[in-house]
């Protein structure tokens, strides 16, 4: 008859540590809330910034908008003579500092040009009268302006409009690396708007029976 010994040994010891280890593991419920908010914060993160990131950008597309409309709709009052004041215009463009805050109006690019409708000789293709720029950027040349085609509401011969063109870059909060992996995108979005508005001043132009604004250096519709 074999006698089991008085004292378990060492190994025998060490496995029953660790199958008792093992179960206070398993049945163990303290740490399972940490471990699972550790494993849905990196989600939780990218849908409050992707969140942040789309309200400010929609924010911003938004102003420039308001821009276009402000701009085109100070200009199409005219001023007290034809063609309008340099240093009018000059106020109308730096109206962009107010309608854009809290963002930074120094990139906005502003174009404000004077068009006619010439049914008989461009079709629904506008001419450019004349045409003045911010600082940043150019004026459309005058002529047929390539690319454009007269909006409906405006296809009547002889009428004259002002169009307000601005575009500005964004650059997001967060993320703005990320834009470089999707395909075809930079680090800056550019949102633009191009809005037409009806000359409300201006002068008369013989033969034509609507009312021009002439914007600085430049002449009424031939």
């Amino acid at each position: 008859m074999t006698i089991p010994p008085l004292f378990p040994s060492r190994g025998a010891r060490t496995r029953r540590s660790i199958r008792r280890a093992a179960g206070r593991f398993r049945r163990a419920r303290r740490g399972s809330s940490a471990v699972e908010f550790a494993l849905i914060l990196p989600v939780l993160l990218m849908v409050w910034a992707g969140m942040s990131e789309m309200s400010h950008a929609i924010d911003n597309w938004r102003k420039v908008t308001l821009l276009a409309r402000t701009v085109a709709d100070l200009t199409a009052q005219g001023d007290t003579q034809n063609p309008i004041k340099a240093s009018l215009m000059t106020d109308i463009l730096s109206s962009a500092a107010n309608v854009l805050r809290p963002f930074d109006a120094t990139n906005a690019k502003i174009v404000v040009s004077a068009m006619g409708v010439d049914i008989t000789n461009l079709n629904l293709v506008p001419r450019v009268c004349s045409s003045t720029a911010s600082s940043n950027t150019t004026a459309r040349a005058t002529g047929p302006a390539a690319g454009l085609t007269v909006p409906a509401g405006y296809r009547t011969n002889g009428v004259r409009y002002m169009l307000a063109e601005v575009s500005m870059t964004y650059t997001p909060m967060i993320g703005s690396a990320l834009l470089k992996i999707l395909p075809g995108l930079g680090s800056t979005i550019t949102f633009s708007a191009s809005i037409p508005w009806p000359a409300r001043g201006g002068t008369v132009y013989a033969p034509n029976t609507y009312t021009e604004i002439v914007l600085p250096n430049g002449a009424a519709c031939p």
